[in-house]
């Protein structure tokens, strides 16, 4: 049920109203307008994160900043949607947030202000941040976010079902290779009691595509489509990679049509899963579980080949006429703080993009994320074009076809070039 809240939200000597749902989402953030001195964000960041940072800005703004910063939560699925529409009629937000795969997009609409100018007035140090993120944010010369974090995979493992595997300290090292790591699984799944599984993942949806993506390019694939819209997309690598990840579910290792996987493993019925860093938090509130969290094995290619999927958060300043450069100032300003105080997100699973905090004694001292820190600088972003998150959509629908047993790879393929085509015809 939506309900409408009539908040302090002031409009020229008058209020708007906010219609808020009952989740906490503003349904109508291009109706509210900024108080003087105040800008506006606008999150899609909902649940832990949601309240992580909620708390952030109240930091923020307890420093007494020229220019405070007002949090409005909106609704993940429609968060682009409203952000693209609400910067076309002049009503955008001063300050939002852009997952990097979306960035290319969001820059071809014009959506997006470039930031080099801001952040020198400012001193912003552009050393602080994750190299390989930053590069991702650089399109034709010019930087357009602020890296918040990585989000990549990581593999996460029951030790009390693989006590046998363990190392001395309790770590578990996984073979690398396609063969060696199918291999390990089978003697895992011989391990375990009935009914128990070696490896929790889904069938359909995002994950199977993140794993994938990580052994597509491992194995030498070219990019999937260059940022001249030139599809090079290797049909070999595709087939090889993904009748290769098929054997895990053929064999046995991998329930059928599991949906929820994360459940699944911290209710103690499989030896380990694969999933995005996001989910620790989840993970390690589950009393007694008694688990660990590592990185991926390399299961192709060679010494320096190591690829895996991931994301990253970034703040980014829509574009707006109203926006001095004194805004915009202000808004690097903000993402200043928010990056040289960015452990407190660290408890949402992710790994920061300020190397210095990843790099901090407070940081290693937090469980598990320093586990998995350093896969921040093995993620493979897409290339630079306005079409990633549609290609990734036709990704995702077609692998799930796929290991779904409703097509074969070559099949699977040749979908994905027909959608690609259409796509950027």
């Amino acid at each position: 049920m939506v309900v409408a809240l009539l908040l302090a939200f002031s409009c020229m000597g008058a209020f708007a109203e906010a219609i808020i749902n009952e989740d906490g989402e503003v349904e109508n953030p291009e109706e509210l307008v900024a108080d003087e001195n105040e800008l506006m964000f606008w999150s899609l960041f909902s649940g832990g994160e949601g309240n992580v940072m909620v708390e952030f800005v109240d930091n923020y703004n307890a420093t007494n900043p020229e220019y405070t910063v007002r949090n409005i939560q909106l609704d993940w699925g429609e968060y682009y949607t409203k952000l693209t529409t609400a910067v076309a009629v002049g009503k955008g937000p001063d300050i939002g947030i852009s997952h990097l795969a979306k960035l290319p997009e969001l820059y071809d609409l014009g959506v997006v202000t470039a930031l080099d100018d801001a952040a020198a007035a400012i001193d912003f140090d552009w050393g602080q941040v994750n190299q390989n993120n930053l590069a991702a944010c650089t399109i034709d010369g010019s930087i357009y976010a602020v890296p918040l974090d990585t989000h990549p995979n990581v593999l996460y493992y029951n030790k009390d079902l693989l006590e046998g595997f363990l190392n001395e300290d309790g770590t578990l090292t996984i073979p690398n290779g396609a063969e060696e790591f199918s291999a390990w699984l089978g003697e895992v799944q011989a391990s375990l009691p009935e009914g128990k599984y070696a490896f929790s993942f889904p069938t359909t949806g995002d994950d199977p595509f993140r794993m994938w993506w990580g052994n597509y390019f491992q194995d030498g694939g070219a990019p999937i489509i260059t940022s001249d819209l030139e599809i090079t997309m290797d049909k070999e690598k595709t087939v090889e990679v993904l009748n290769y990840m098929k054997t895990w579910y053929d064999n046995g290792y991998i329930p059928l049509n599991l949906e929820e996987y994360i459940q699944y493993f911290t209710a103690g019925n499989a030896a380990i899963c694969v999933g995005g860093v996001w989910n620790t938090y989840t993970v390690e509130n589950v009393e007694g579980l008694n688990f660990g969290v590592t990185l991926l094995p390399q299961l192709f290619g060679g010494e320096g080949d190591y690829v895996i999927w991931g994301d990253s958060h970034t703040f980014i300043v829509p574009v707006k006429d109203t926006h001095t450069d004194e805004i915009v100032q202000a808004c690097m300003k903000f993402f200043d703080y928010a990056s040289k105080n960015s452990l407190k997100w660290a408890t949402a699973g992710h790994v920061v993009a300020n190397t210095a905090v990843v790099e901090s004694e407070e940081y290693a001292a937090m469980p598990y994320r320093a586990d998995y820190k350093d896969a921040a600088n093995y993620v493979r972003y897409f290339e630079p074009t306005a079409y990633s998150y549609p290609i990734r959509d036709a990704l995702i629908s077609q692998f799930g076809a796929f290991f779904s047993g409703e097509q074969d790879a070559e099949t699977t393929y040749d979908n994905i070039i027909d959608e690609i085509e259409a796509t950027i015809a």
